[in-house]
Order: C-alpha cells, then sequence, then structure tokens
C-alpha cells in the first residue's frame, strides 16, 4: 500500500490588488475546493494564511470560506498552523515569529470549528534547527518540510522527529514540482506513485507514504483548468485502485513507525537548490548576500527591530498618543514583513518588480515613521533617532537600487 498524502497552500500578500484576488478567487479557489467537495476520497492537509482569510472576506469573498468550512466539517480537509503575514520564519527574530503564529491561530479558530494545534507550515517551507525548536514548545505535533532538508537517507517507510519530538514530514520535491510544472499527466503521476512500492526479498509489499506539497494558485490560476485536467483526473484514478491510499498527513503516524534516531531539519526553503545548500545560502530568494535589494531591505528591517524593542520597553499607558501611534506601528510592522517584498527582487531568477517591492518597503515605512512618532510622544524621541536615521539612509539607497538595477535590466535585453 502507498500513502499519498498532499498538501496545498493558499496565500496572498496583504497588499494584493483586489482586482487580482477576485480573479484569483474565481479561477482558481471556487473550482479547486468545489472539485475537492465532489470526490469521497479527498484527504487534503491545507494551509490557508489567515491574511488571505481577512483579504476574502474584505473584498466580499466569503462564500469560498463557506465552501472551506464545510470541506472542514466534513473531514475532508485539515487546516495547518501557519504564520499569519507570510514571513521567513527563520530570518526574523522568534518572537516575531511566534506572534506571528498566534494571531493566526485566532483567526483559525473563530473560523473553523474546535481547530487545534496539529500540522504547520512555514512560509516557503522555510526551516531551521531553531524554528523547529520553537514550534513543537508552541504545541504543534508535526512541520511539513522540504526534502532538501533532510539530513539523512530519505525514507518513505518511517517517520522521523526533531529532539524534542517534532515529527518531521519531508516533501518529495522532485515529484512536486513535476506536478507544479505541468510535467507529469494525471495517469503519470498515479502509475509513479505505485512505483514506491516495490517488493522485498520476500516478495511482501512493504507501506510507504508520499507527501507532495504546492501552492494551490497552480490549480486553475497559473494553469488554467488545471484542478480537473489534472488534479481531479489523478483522484478518479486513484478512487479505482487498491494500492493506492489518500492520507492527511496527520494521520499518517498510524500507519508508520516512528525512527528512534532523532534528527535536525537542514536550513532550506521549497526553493532552495542544491547549490544554494552548496553555497550555504538556505534562503536565497529573500536573503541572497549578493544581492542589494535583499541586503538594503534587512539593514531597514533590522534598525526597525531595534526601533520597535526600544519602544516595547517603555510603558505606554502613561500617554495615548504614543500609544496610538505604537499600535499604528505595529499594524504596519506585521504586513511588511511579508515574504514577497524580497522575493520580487531576484531578477537572475525571473522575478522583478519594483513597485511589488515598495508595496512592502512602505508598510516598513510607514511602522518606521510611526515607531518615532510613539517616541517623541513618549518624550523618549532621542533614543530612536539613530535607528530612524538609518532606516531613512538605506530606504533612499534602496529606491536608487530599484532605479539602477531597472535600468541594467533593460540595457541587457536589448
Amino acid at each position: 500500500m502507498i500513502y499519498w498524502a498532499p498538501l496545498f497552500h493558499m496565500y496572498q500578500p496583504s497588499f494584493q490588488d483586489g482586482r487580482v484576488l477576485r480573479q484569483i478567487d474565481k479561477e482558481c479557489y471556487k473550482p479547486l475546493l468545489r472539485m475537492f467537495e465532489e470526490h469521497d476520497n479527498v484527504k487534503i492537509s491545507l494551509n490557508i494564511n489567515a491574511v488571505l482569510i481577512e483579504m476574502l472576506y474584505e473584498f466580499d469573498l466569503s462564500d469560498t470560506i463557506e465552501i472551506l468550512q464545510n470541506l472542514v466539517s466534513s473531514n475532508k480537509i485539515e487546516i495547518t498552523g501557519t504564520a499569519k503575514f507570510h514571513p521567513i520564519l527563520p530570518l526574523i527574530p522568534q518572537k516575531e515569529s511566534e506572534r506571528q503564529i498566534e494571531i493566526n491561530e485566532e483567526i483559525l479558530r473563530k473560523e473553523f470549528n474546535q481547530w487545534e494545534r496539529g500540522g504547520f507550515f512555514p512560509p516557503e517551507m522555510s526551516i531551521s534547527s531553531q524554528v523547529a525548536k520553537y514550534i513543537r514548545e508552541l504545541g504543534y505535533k508535526w512541520v511539513i518540510v522540504s526534502g532538501v532538508a533532510c539530513p539523512v537517507d530519505w525514507s518513505t517507510d518511517q517517520i522521523y522527529t526533531s529532539p524534542n519530538g517534532l515529527l518531521l514530514f519531508f516533501r518529495d520535491d522532485i515529484l512536486s514540482n513535476k506536478i507544479a510544472f505541468n510535467n507529469i499527466t494525471a495517469k503519470g503521476f498515479v502509475e509513479e506513485i505505485k512505483g514506491k512500492v516495490k517488493k522485498n526479498k520476500e516478495q511482501k509489499q512493504k507501506d510507504k507514504f508520499i507527501i507532495t506539497g504546492m501552492d494551490s494558485e497552480t490549480f486553475g490560476h497559473h494553469i488554467k483548468k488545471f484542478e480537473r485536467t489534472f488534479l481531479s483526473k489523478a483522484l478518479e484514478l486513484i478512487n479505482d485502485q487498491k494500492e493506492i491510499k489518500i492520507e492527511f498527513i496527520s494521520d499518517l503516524s498510524k500507519f508508520f513507525p516512528i525512527n528512534k534516531e532523532k534528527i535536525i531539519p537542514k536550513d532550506s526553503s521549497w526553493s532552495t537548490t542544491y547549490d544554494d545548500m552548496k553555497a550555504d545560502i538556505p534562503y536565497s530568494l529573500w536573503d541572497h548576500p549578493d544581492n542589494r535589494v535583499h541586503t538594503l531591505y534587512w539593514k531597514i528591517v533590522r534598525s526597525l527591530n531595534n526601533l520597535m524593542n526600544l519602544i516595547e520597553n517603555l510603558d505606554l499607558k502613561q500617554n495615548w498618543d504614543a500609544e496610538r501611534h505604537y499600535d499604528t506601528s505595529r499594524w504596519f510592522y506585521d504586513r511588511g514583513i511579508c515574504s514577497d517584498t524580497t522575493w520580487w527582487g531576484n531578477p537572475n531568477r525571473g522575478t522583478w518588480s519594483p513597485n511589488l517591492i515598495y508595496k512592502g518597503i512602505e508598510l516598513l515605512m510607514k511602522s518606521a515613521l510611526n515607531a518615532q512618532l510613539a517616541l517623541v510622544h513618549a518624550n523618549q524621541s532621542d533614543i530612536g533617532e539613530g535607528y530612524f536615521d538609518s532606516i531613512s539612509f538605506y530606504h533612499n539607497l534602496l529606491l536608487m537600487e530599484l532605479y539602477s538595477k531597472t535600468k541594467e535590466l533593460k540595457r541587457r535585453n536589448k
């Protein structure tokens, strides 16, 4: 028997254009979820960031949430935890990571009755030993990470755990990417996972599991009608197969033993290449030392972190204006540390959008301004001026980099 445990990831940044969101909902979210309703053998582990849930309500698309709620109630979908605004967790302070996870949980508990901490999807599957440690300490039972994070021989018949007992599930990157890039048919996919079960010397079949994980937007938005041409067909084919069973990732531990060896996942993401690993740049799409957009962005974030820490050490209850500006700063900060800002700054990987980069930077600048104004009203402006000046300085350099890099790319493409 081969157990297939599929995971899907739904997310849009807080600054996504409403027209684009409606298009994605029409092409992907509703058709995909309605297709799941049609199949009895569906067991999907789904990550939906709380920011997207809020945006669906904001843009009058709550009927999509209702379909999802019905799928959860009918035990066809399990919802994982994550970080609300999709930051790269290994790259931000632990206290900020934990805040993002907790504010995400607030929405999940509100929208999905009896939701509890079970599985966890770190944004972009970005993992580190520290992140794995505090995910477990927060109460999560398992985490999904990229196959490239596996530090030992690949195993599909036993489950590894971290030193503190977090179950580690590794995505089959090759098969997942074949699907995501439309390089395999539904029939080919079913045949390939059937081939994972091979007889041993005694000619007895050994049960195995396979986990795939990809963006939900692949189905219908990036690849038109793909939820029908691939996914629905695959579910139909699997329904006729005795050798294949679809299961939640959470239920795999019922069928497979836990390996006694404790392992620590390698620093990585689901976009990390082997070349990235060799170069020790595990989060290269968001923090590459040779990418000036990235380096300037993180200089801004580090100074902003320091500015926020100064405010959090003050008693803001004494001054309403100081508290109000801090709350405003916090609102912009939470949204500003999303992964999208630096992701769009990778022209060598085919993603370059100065305007989308600046949408994220603008959130951070609004956060910095209000943080410093909070200090002004608390009569403590002098302690933050150095950090605020630093943020302003690097902001100007980043603007120049967006301009000069675009000119360079234009010359190259002539």
